[in-house]
C-alpha cells in the first residue's frame, strides 16, 4: 500500500492542471479486484466474534435455530433477542471497528424493537460514550441493500422507486448515439438490472411485469426504435436467432424467482432450511411449496408464435428455408452496427407492417380511393412490389442498390489481385470498365466479345486469370426474400452460353458462374460465402455487402413513402 499514489487531472478550455504525487495512504481501491476481497476477509473476523456469543433470534424454536447477523460487505445487521442482547451485540462491533481505525455511520444506523408484531417507540441505544445508535419510529424505515424496510419492506413504496429508476435509464440509454446492439445491451445490463434487483424480494404482478413491458415498448415507439406494428416477440428473440436481444421482464422475473428456489432448496443450512419451512407464501419465493412460478414463457415459445404470424412470420420462414445462410444473414444484427432507428425501420419493412397502400386497405382496413402503386400505378403497393418490383424505381433507386453491392466486390477482387491498392474507402470506390495486370483481366459491366453473337453478354463482372486459363462470371442481384431460388436458377441459365464461347473463344480450360445474391432484407444466398471462398475473398466481406444492401432498402422505402 505504500506504493499507491495517483494525480489529478483537470482540463479546461484554456488551462491544463496537473497536482503533484498524492500518496494513498488509507482506504480502498476503487475499481480492482484485490481489494474488496481483502476488506471482506478483514470483515470476516467481525462475523467470527459476533457467532461466538451465541446471541440471536430464534427463528425455529423447535430445533433452536437461531439468526445473529447478515452482513454484505460493509452493511450489518444485527439480530438480538432483547434489547441487553442488542446492545452486547453492538458493543462488539463498536469495539472492533474502533480497534481496526473504522467508524460506525450512525447517521445510517437504526434500531427497531419489535415487541408482539409491532414497533415499540422509544429512545436510542447507547452502546460507547459517544455512539447512539436512533430508533425506528412505527412510521419510519431504513434502508438495506436498497430495499426499504422497517417490520416488513414497503413493497408498494419501492416499487415505484424501481419503476422511476428503471424508466429513468431507459430513457437516457434511448437519448445516446448508441448503436442498436449497443442500446438493448444497454438497457439489459443497466435499466433492467434496476428492476431485478428487486426479483424474488418484492412480488410483482403478471399484469404489472406485462404493463412494464408495454411502456418500455412504448417509449421504444416514441423514440422510434421499434415500429407498434412490428412483433413484439421479435424483440424478446436473442439476436442470433434474429431477433433484437430484449429482455423480457416478466420472462426474467420468473427464471430469477426459480433460480432462487433453487439455491435454498440445495442449501444444507440449518437456518436456510428453517426459512424454506416458514415461508408459506410469505415472500415471491414461496419456499414452502414444492412448484415454482407458473406461465413462464419460454424463448422456443416466442420463436413459434413470431413463426406463426401471417405478416411477421414471412420473414423468420424465408430465414429458416434451405436455400438460405442463416447465419450470415443475421450478421448485420449479430454485430449491431445500425442506428437504433435504422433497424427498427428494417425490422418494420422485413415484418411487413409499413404503411403502403396494400397494408392501409387490406390490414388495417381503411378506406382509401386506390391501393395502386402511388409511383407505377400497375401493381398493388405492398412492401414486396415498393422494394423489388416498381418498373419507375427499377432504373434508378434498384440499380443504385445492386450496384453498391456489385462495387464491394470488384473493389475485393481488385485489390485481391494486385489491380488497384488498398487506399479507397467502400463508398468512394468507382470500378474502371477495365484492369489488366500480368496475372489478371477485371471487366466491369462490359459487353464480352465472344466469336458467336449471344444475347446475354454482359455480366457484372468478370475475371479472367491468365495463368491459370480459367474466368469467372460474377452477377450481382438483390431480389425479393420469395424469388432467391428463382433468381439464382436463372443466373446461372442465363449465362449458360456465354460461358460456353467464352471457353471457346479464348481457349479456356474452366469457366464458372457465379451468382452474387442478397435479398432486398438482407438473406444471404446459401453459395454466398462458397463462392467469396473462390474468389480467394475474405467472409466478412458479404457483411459489407449485406450493409449496403439494407441501407438502400431503408433508404428506398423512407423515400417512397414521403412522396404523395
Amino acid at each position: 500500500m505504500k506504493t499507491w499514489r495517483t494525480n489529478l487531472v483537470v482540463n479546461t478550455k484554456n488551462h491544463h492542471y496537473k497536482t503533484g504525487t498524492i500518496n494513498i495512504k488509507s482506504g480502498i481501491f476503487q475499481g480492482d479486484t484485490l481489494s474488496p476481497l481483502w476488506f471482506c476477509l478483514a470483515m470476516n473476523l467481525l462475523s467470527q466474534l459476533i457467532n461466538r456469543q451465541k446471541y440471536g433470534y430464534i427463528v425455529e424454536r423447535s430445533r433452536n435455530i437461531k439468526i445473529s447477523h447478515q452482513m454484505y460487505i460493509d452493511d450489518l445487521k444485527l439480530y438480538a433477542a432483547n434489547e441487553e442482547e442488542m446492545k452486547k451485540l453492538l458493543k462488539i462491533v463498536a469495539s472492533f471497528t474502533k480497534t481496526i481505525g473504522m467508524e460506525i455511520g450512525v447517521d445510517k444506523c437504526a434500531v427497531v424493537h419489535v415487541g408482539r408484531g409491532q414497533i415499540r417507540d422509544g429512545e436510542g441505544l447507547a452502546v460507547m460514550e459517544d455512539v447512539t445508535i436512533p430508533r425506528l419510529s412505527a412510521q419510519g424505515h431504513y434502508k438495506y441493500l436498497g430495499i426499504q424496510q422497517a417490520l416488513d419492506i414497503k413493497k408498494a413504496e419501492m416499487k415505484n422507486i424501481f419503476r422511476e429508476k428503471y424508466f429513468s435509464r431507459v430513457k437516457k440509454i434511448l437519448q445516446s448515439k448508441l448503436n442498436a446492439k449497443a442500446t438493448f445491451t444497454s438497457m439489459n445490463m443497466w435499466a433492467l438490472p434496476c428492476l431485478s434487483y428487486s426479483f424474488g424480494i418484492i412480488k410483482w404482478t403478471a399484469a404489472e411485469l406485462k404493463e412494464l413491458d408495454i411502456k418500455t415498448r412504448a417509449l421504444l415507439t416514441r423514440h422510434g426504435v421499434h415500429h407498434p406494428h412490428a412483433s413484439s416477440n421479435r424483440l424478446y428473440i436473442r439476436r442470433q436467432e434474429g431477433g433484437r436481444g430484449l429482455q423480457n421482464i416478466e420472462k426474467l422475473y420468473n427464471e430469477t424467482v426459480v433460480s432462487m428456489r433453487e439455491y435454498f432448496h440445495a442449501k444444507n443450512s440449518p437456518l436456510l432450511q428453517a426459512i424454506c419451512r416458514s415461508d408459506e407464501n410469505l415472500t415471491p419465493l414461496n419456499l414452502s411449496s414444492q412448484e415454482g412460478p407458473v406461465g413462464g414463457i419460454t424463448e422456443a415459445q416466442l420463436i413459434r408464435e413470431w413463426h406463426s404470424k401471417a405478416l411477421h412470420g414471412r420473414y423468420p420462414g424465408n430465414l429458416e428455408k434451405n436455400n438460405i445462410n442463416k447465419k450470415e444473414s443475421l450478421t448485420y444484427l449479430r454485430a449491431g452496427y445500425l442506428y437504433p432507428e435504422t433497424e427498427g425501420r428494417l425490422v418494420a419493412i422485413q415484418d411487413q407492417v409499413v404503411p403502403t397502400r396494400s397494408y392501409i386497405k387490406n390490414i388495417t382496413a381503411r378506406n382509401i380511393p386506390t391501393d395502386r402503386c402511388r409511383r407505377c400505378l400497375q401493381a398493388p403497393e405492398s412492401i414486396q412490389h415498393v422494394v423489388s418490383s416498381c418498373s419507375v424505381l427499377a432504373p434508378t433507386d434498384y440499380t443504385e442498390r445492386h450496384n453498391a453491392m456489385a462495387r464491394i466486390f470488384h473493389r475485393a477482387i481488385a485489390e485481391e489481385t494486385g489491380l488497384v491498392k488498398r487506399s479507397k474507402k467502400p463508398y468512394e470506390y468507382r470500378p474502371s470498365t477495365v484492369l489488366e495486370n500480368g496475372a489478371y483481366k477485371l471487366y466491369w459491366d462490359m459487353v464480352i466479345t465472344t466469336d458467336k453473337p449471344i444475347p446475354h453478354n454482359r455480366p457484372d463482372i468478370v475475371l479472367f486469370d491468365k495463368g491459370q486459363r480459367s474466368a469467372k462470371i460474377m452477377d450481382v442481384t438483390v431480389p425479393a426474400d420469395d424469388n432467391i431460388s428463382k433468381a439464382f436458377t436463372e443466373k446461372l441459365t442465363k449465362y449458360q452460353d456465354l460461358a460456353f464461347e467464352l471457353k471457346n473463344t479464348y481457349a479456356l480450360r474452366s469457366v464458372v458462374i457465379l451468382p452474387l445474391i442478397i435479398s432486398t432484407n438482407g438473406l444471404v444466398e446459401a453459395h454466398l460465402e462458397e463462392y467469396t471462398g473462390m474468389l480467394g475473398l475474405q467472409k466478412e466481406l458479404i457483411s459489407t455487402a449485406q450493409k449496403q444492401v439494407i441501407l438502400a432498402t431503408t433508404r428506398i422505402v423512407r423515400k417512397f413513402l414521403t412522396t404523395s
